[in-house]
Formats: structure tokens, C-alpha cells, sequence
């Protein structure tokens, strides 16, 4: 049996960050909502922020979601986004008018939904913008990975840091990120080319800490040296609408190469399956293949060790359920990310997963 690079593909969540020191989405929220409550920059947006959290909450109960009482970084920018157009929404027309309560806790002219905005992507770009990243270098398994393969990987992330870039700089490791030589971004450069060094087609799909956008030279998206201020990246609703490079391209990307005859395994580390337009394109993948299986890292924190098979089944079925396919087209990795990249990123053990033998097809 041989794997080759499409018969791999990768999708990185939050949470395959989180052993290089970049917080949790869950612990970014509870820390928005501490200096919600002590911050002197941000306690004057409690009220806006309580009735946010409320509304997010309310909403998920009408469709019968009543577990889950967080609203994520994510949730709230993608909420004060669409109210931050205010009556250039295109459904402000069919709705009437705004809730009475959001018009007394927004601020004269809704201010205050674009300042606490600003606020909490100032908070994220601290939280991302980590000065070592020496405890990233786990994300090296790909190289490892890519050594016995004999070709490259196409890896899909949701994040906006650098520590896969950060990881592999300094190796003979290529990573190709889509931008020339003028550092302008170009959709060719993901075009398979076997007379490069590229071991790794990295599509960062929600945009990075070092991008920004040129916008007197005709908008066009630029890699930076460092991390930007003001860097381009988006947020729920607007990555799903966005016609813009590369955003539009990348999920193009996400579709053809998880359509691929030759796939055998998404492997998802770290993701929480809260996207239910990823989540789609994934469920639509493994419906249509009888080959393809889809590979979950997760740790499952269960303090007594005789539960956590349940909890897993527990979690598998879950995942099914979202992507509405079978739980036994899931293999679950009950390990954090850098133990999976560190114990499991090698060709042996993703042929030992397949169950087939040397003369099999994979």
C-alpha cells in the first residue's frame, strides 16, 4: 500500500494550536468576560455584552441547543459584524425596526457595537500574537509525515496564527502559503508542481495575523514580515459570503480536494465541528466515497479512565449527527495535538489505520 498526497488531507481547528500556547476559544470567552466585569476598557460595554451572550443563547434554544450556555469570540464578532452594518443590512427591511433593548444598550449611532468590536479583535490579535514559539515545534510531524509519503500534503486551518509558519522555518520544509515573489497573493501557487521543494499547501481559510490588504493598489492581499495591527481576517458569516481573494478560492480548494477519488482520510485535529458550512462540505465528502473515513484528534477530559470509551462513543455519534453520516466512517484519536504529531505523524500508523494490507489499494 502507498499513500500519496491526495490521499490525505488536513483540517486544523483552535484547538491543534493550544499546545503551543495560543488560548482555547472557551478560554478566550471567559476571558472577554472577565474584563466584561473588571476591565476599565471594557466594562462599559456590559450591558451590550450581556444582551449579545442572551440573544446568541436565545437563539440556539429556539433550534433546541439548550447544553451549550457560552457564546465564542467568534459568535460575538460574527453577531456584531452584521449589526455594525445597521440599516445597510439586507434584512433590516423585512424585519421592521431593531429590538428595543439593543437600542439601549448599543450606544447613540450603535458606537458602542464598534467599539466593543474593535475591542475584541484587539484582545484576539494579543492572544494569537505569542513571542515564542518553541512549544510549536510539534507541528515538525508534518515533515516527518511528508518524508515517508514521498510528496506533499494539503493542509486546511481555521486559524489565524503562524504556528505552523513558525514551526517549520529554519527546516529544508517547504510550505507553500500562495504568495509570489512581490509577496502579493496568487492562486497558482497552490497549483501541484513537483519541481519544487513544497511539502505543504497550507490554505489558511479565515485569514492570518500576518496578512493585510493593500486596499490603495487595488485590495490586493499581501504577506507581511510580522504580525499586522489590523490584520486580514474574517469571522463566521462574512467567510462563508466573502467573494474575495483567497477566501472564495481556498473553499474551492477545501471541495475538490475532499471530493478526490484518491482520499482516504480527513484527518480534523483540534476542531469542534461549530461550522456548520466546513461541517457540510466534510459530511458531503464521506457520504460519497465508501473509502473515505474521517479521522478526529481530540483529547476527551474524563478524570476516571473507565468512562472515557463512552465518552468517545459519545462524541463520535455527535460529530455523525452534524455531518449526518454514519459513526463508524469515524476513527477517533483520544490525544492532544502535539502528542498525535509527535507519536502518530507517520506512514505507518496511517497504514496500520486503514486495516489493509501492502498489496491493497488504499
Amino acid at each position: 500500500m502507498s499513500l500519496r498526497e491526495d490521499s490525505l488531507l488536513f483540517l486544523l481547528g483552535a484547538g491543534a494550536s493550544v499546545d503551543a500556547g495560543i488560548k482555547h476559544a472557551k478560554d478566550m470567552t471567559l476571558d472577554i468576560e472577565e474584563k466584561i466585569q473588571s476591565d476599565a476598557d471594557f466594562k462599559e460595554f456590559n450591558d451590550l455584552y450581556n444582551y449579545l451572550k442572551s440573544s446568541i443563547i436565545y437563539q440556539r434554544g429556539l433550534e433546541g441547543a439548550f447544553k451549550d450556555q457560552t457564546a465564542t469570540i467568534e459568535e460575538l464578532l460574527d453577531v456584531l459584524s452584521e449589526i455594525n452594518q445597521k440599516h445597510q443590512n439586507k434584512l433590516y427591511p423585512f424585519i421592521g425596526g431593531w429590538n428595543i433593548h439593543l437600542l439601549k444598550v448599543a450606544g447613540e449611532e450603535f458606537e458602542k457595537v464598534a467599539k466593543l468590536d474593535k475591542q475584541i479583535r484587539g484582545q484576539l490579535f494579543q492572544w494569537i500574537n505569542i513571542s515564542n514559539y518553541d512549544k510549536a515545534k510539534y507541528f515538525r510531524g508534518f515533515k516527518d509525515l511528508v518524508a515517508d509519503i514521498g510528496s506533499a500534503v494539503r493542509v486546511f486551518t481555521l486559524n489565524y496564527d503562524i504556528c505552523v509558519e513558525k514551526a517549520l522555518a529554519g527546516t529544508d520544509f517547504g510550505i507553500e502559503l500562495g504568495f509570489n515573489s512581490g509577496r502579493e497573493w496568487e492562486a497558482t501557487k497552490f497549483d501541484a508542481n513537483e519541481n519544487t521543494d513544497v511539502g505543504m499547501y497550507l490554505y489558511k481559510l479565515h485569514g492570518s495575523i500576518d496578512w493585510e490588504r493593500d486596499e490603495a493598489n487595488g485590495n490586493i492581499l499581501k504577506l507581511c514580515d510580522n504580525p499586522q495591527p489590523n490584520p486580514e481576517l474574517i469571522f463566521g458569516t462574512a467567510a462563508k459570503l466573502s467573494s474575495i481573494d483567497p477566501y472564495l478560492f481556498y473553499v474551492h480548494e477545501l471541495r475538490k480536494y475532499s471530493l478526490n477519488e484518491a482520499l482516504r482520510f480527513i484527518v480534523v485535529i483540534g476542531y469542534s465541528f461549530s461550522d456548520d458550512y466546513v461541517n457540510g462540505l466534510i459530511g458531503q465528502a464521506i457520504a460519497r466515497s465508501e473509502y473515505l473515513k474521517l479521522l478526529v484528534v481530540a483529547p476527551v477530559f474524563e478524570d476516571k479512565e473507565d468512562l472515557v470509551p463512552a465518552c468517545i462513543t459519545q462524541e463520535k455519534d455527535r460529530i455523525a449527527a452534524l455531518l449526518n453520516i454514519r459513526p463508524e466512517r469515524i476513527e477517533y484519536e483520544n490525544q492532544t495535538a502535539k502528542q498525535f504529531f509527535e507519536e502518530r505523524m507517520k506512514l505507518s500508523y496511517f497504514t496500520e489505520l486503514t486495516g489493509a494490507g501492502d498489496d491493497d489499494p488504499f
